[in-house]
């Protein structure tokens, strides 16, 4: 796992998922993590069940920074896309 590479934009290199991506699903995908995030029960969604430690802990392992508010703002670019795209981005269909 790289620990300071950018969190990049909406592409990742050669038409593959953005960096940002590939980091919050090895990050939700971690099961020793489980009690702060996790996949829902349906395992196409995840929920953060701490915010706090979420930031504290595993936001700087991940990215360069532990500001909650920062993450989330990163994921509603991506969910917006891919609900202008008319296609939901979950685990199931991500190309890794």
């Amino acid at each position: 796992m790289e620990t300071s590479a950018a969190s990049g934009g909406p592409g990742g290199v050669g038409g593959g998922p953005a960096p940002f991506l590939i980091k919050t699903y090895d990050m939700v995908d971690d099961s020793s993590t489980d009690e702060i995030v996790s996949w829902s029960d349906n395992k196409n969604s995840f929920v953060v069940w701490n915010p706090p430690e979420f930031a504290r802990l595993l936001l700087p392992t991940y990215f360069k920074h532990n500001n909650f508010s920062s993450f989330i703002r990163q994921l509603n670019t991506y969910v917006q896309i891919i609900i202008n795209k008319s296609f939901l981005w979950n685990h199931d269909n991500a190309v890794l």
